[in-house]
C-alpha cells in the first residue's frame, strides 16, 4: 500500500467515515483498513458487551434475550464470549423470535414457498447437483463419533424439555394417523391371541387391534359391541402390585401416569359408545371362567347360551 492512500484512509476516518465506507473509497479490504487505522490508533472502542449479563454454561457461553411474541426466554450460545454477545445483537436487528413463534409465522401463506413450485429444470439442477454428495464417506453420520455426539446432544435436548413442540407435533400426526386408518398393523401380545382363539371356539366374530378414534383396542366384539383390553400386571402396573410411584423402565413412565393414560383411553372408548371390560392378567390366571363370565354379563338375549 503506498503512502497517498494510508493518508487517505486516516483522512477519511477522522472525517466520520466508517471502515465499510472507506472500503468502497480505496478499493480495500476491510481488514487491511482495519488494520492501518489500529496501527495509528485510530480505531473506535466499542465494548457492547459490559452492558450485556453473559453467563457460562460448561464450555459454552449464552446470553438471554426475550421472544417479542411469546415472552418466553432464548438463550444465543457460542463457545467464544464475544461472538456470544455479537450473535445476540444481531438477533435483535432481525425478528429475533424463537423457535416455535418463527416457524408458526412460516405455516400456510406466511411460507415464502407457499403456492410455489420448482420448475422442472430447477428439479433436475438440484438434482444433479446433489448426486453423489452426503453418501458413503462423505456423510458426516458415518463417523461414529459425529453419531455419538449427535445422539447424546438430541437425548440432552429432549430430556430437558427444549423440544417438548416437537413431541408434540410428532403425538398429534401419529394420533391423525391412527384416525385416518393409516397404520394397520400393531403389537398383539400372546395372551390376546389365545383370547381371540377362544373367542373362535365359542362361535364368536371379533376384530383384533381394533381402532376407537387414536386408540388402538385389543379385541372387539361387533355382536355384543363389546371392546376387551387385557392388560399385563407389570406393563400397566396392576394397582394391587405396585404403588403410584413406582417407575416402569420399560414404558420410562411411573405407575400413576400409566393409570392416567389408560384412564384417558377407557374414558375415550366409553364415551364412543362402547361396552368396555379389561381383563389384568392376574385375574385371567386365577379365574379361567372370566372371559365367559364377562361374555354372560352382554350377552342379554341369551343367544351364546355359555354358562
Amino acid at each position: 500500500m503506498d503512502e497517498t492512500t494510508r493518508k487517505k484512509i486516516i483522512s477519511e476516518y477522522k472525517k466520520g467515515k466508517s471502515s465499510l465506507d472507506i472500503v468502497k473509497i480505496v478499493k480495500l479490504s476491510k481488514p487491511t483498513i482495519l488494520k492501518v487505522l489500529n496501527k495509528n490508533g485510530l480505531i473506535r472502542k466499542r465494548d457492547r458487551c459490559s452492558s450485556l449479563d453473559i453467563k457460562k454454561d460448561g464450555e459454552k457461553y449464552y446470553v438471554i434475550r426475550k421472544c417479542p411474541k411469546c415472552n418466553e426466554n432464548i438463550k444465543t450460545f457460542s463457545k467464544d464470549r464475544v461472538i456470544a454477545c455479537r450473535n445476540h445483537f444481531n438477533k435483535l436487528k432481525g425478528t429475533s423470535l424463537c423457535k416455535p413463534c418463527s416457524f408458526e409465522l412460516q405455516k400456510g401463506e406466511g411460507n415464502p414457498f407457499y403456492g410455489k413450485t420448482h420448475k422442472k429444470e430447477s428439479i433436475k439442477k438440484i438434482s444433479k447437483s446433489r448426486k453423489g454428495k452426503g453418501t458413503g464417506n462423505s456423510n458426516s453420520m458415518s463417523n461414529p463419533i459425529w453419531r455419538k455426539k449427535a445422539s447424546d446432544n438430541l437425548k440432552k435436548k429432549w430430556g430437558s424439555g427444549e423440544m417438548e413442540h416437537v413431541r408434540k407435533i410428532m403425538s398429534d400426526k401419529l394420533k391423525e394417523t391412527r384416525r385416518l386408518g393409516k397404520i394397520k398393523s400393531s403389537i398383539t401380545s400372546k395372551k390376546e391371541k389365545e383370547i381371540g382363539v377362544f373367542l373362535k371356539s365359542l362361535g364368536l366374530k371379533y376384530i383384533p387391534s381394533y381402532r376407537v378414534d387414536s386408540k388402538i383396542c385389543d379385541i372387539y366384539i361387533p355382536s355384543l359391541n363389546l371392546i376387551i383390553e387385557y392388560f399385563g400386571d407389570y406393563w400397566h402396573c396392576n394397582p394391587n402390585k405396585y404403588s403410584e410411584d413406582y417407575f416402569n423402565q420399560k414404558k420410562n413412565m411411573s405407575a400413576k401416569e400409566i393409570w392416567c393414560y389408560d384412564k384417558m383411553k377407557i374414558d375415550l372408548i366409553i364415551n364412543y359408545g362402547y361396552n368396555l371390560e379389561v381383563i389384568w392378567e392376574t385375574e385371567l390366571k386365577s379365574n379361567n371362567n372370566k372371559i365367559i363370565t364377562i361374555l354372560n354379563k352382554y350377552d342379554t338375549n341369551n343367544k351364546l347360551f355359555i354358562k
